[in-house]
């Protein structure tokens, strides 16, 4: 069995995509466990609509959306977990093609990739996102470099997430990345190589957490400090990647949050890479 655990916050018109999207799936053994964190706009009677499993936070309980997805998994009673967000949503071949794939490989943790919808006012952009070819096997010092992929397009062994000790709760950025960084410590992730998940991209949503430039740094440093022992086991090649990553990350977020001062100068940090890439591309364009 497969556990589908979505959390939520005030989010009804959206979730709806997201539940449908979970109970269309082509692979059948699936319970759909929706963790509601405090929602307040009738989300729990659209819940109840539907054959799944409802679960509240009250306010005055609630922790954040880690909190919100333990709970998930330690309700949950599938072999496996699945993460959606309520604003993102599944194709319908998704858990069937991860299932056959994290089969094959007897692994812990497969994930695919992902259609990025760009919302903005008067009409949204579709890009497809294919898993970087190098994110695949034995990833325990690169997934310090680079990004795997989000919580949306994951598959894992439930016993694995236990074993781990769950999610961060102490965080609320990078969240996703920093379970793979434990994950990838145990074995190695395999992708299906498809667009099988939709991710919602809205600036303008007030609910949407990216924009809070500030907190995320925050977050960061919480990352590299309790990985210290692994960060300091990279080359200084991969700690200028790590930190590469960072930079254009933050970048991205300066934008969304308005901060242009902050923007410029995190894309004088990125101009060194820029400069090397364009002599690789150069390089590979005589070969």
């Amino acid at each position: 069995m497969v556990s589908a655990i979505i959390t939520t916050h005030n989010r009804r018109d959206l979730l709806k995509r997201a539940i449908e999207s979970v109970l269309s799936q082509t692979y059948k053994d699936l319970e759909c466990i929706v963790v509601d964190d405090a929602s307040t706009d009738g989300t729990e009677v659209l819940c109840k609509s539907y054959t799944i499993q409802y679960i509240y936070i009250p306010k005055e309980e609630s922790k954040g959306g880690n909190y919100a997805r333990n709970i998930g998994v330690k309700i949950s009673k599938g072999k496996y977990c699945a993460f959606l967000d309520d604003d993102d949503y599944w194709l319908p071949e998704k858990i069937e093609k991860q299932i056959a794939l994290i089969q094959e490989k007897q692994c812990e943790l497969v994930y695919c990739g992902r259609k990025m919808e760009t919302v903005y006012p008067d009409y949204n952009v579709f890009t497809n996102i294919l898993p970087d070819s190098r994110m695949c096997g034995d990833l325990h010092k690169l997934i310090l470099q680079h990004f795997c992929s989000t919580s949306s397009t994951f598959l894992i062994l439930r016993e694995a997430i236990v074993e781990v000790n769950y999610f961060d709760e102490a965080l609320k950025y990078w969240q996703d990345y920093e379970l793979t960084i434990r994950l990838a410590q145990r074995g190695p992730f395999y992708f299906v190589n498809e667009c099988l998940c939709v991710y919602r991209k809205n600036i303008y949503d007030t609910y949407r957490l990216t924009n809070n430039f500030f907190e995320w740094e925050k977050a960061v440093k919480y990352i590299y400090n309790k990985h210290s022992d692994l960060y300091k086991g990279l080359s200084l090649k991969e700690k200028l990647v790590t930190k590469t990553q960072k930079w254009k990350d933050a970048k991205m977020r300066c934008e969304a949050s308005g901060l242009p001062y902050r923007k410029a100068y995190y894309s004088l940090l990125l101009i060194p890479l820029k400069i090397l890439n364009f002599f690789r591309n150069v390089s590979i364009l005589k070969l």
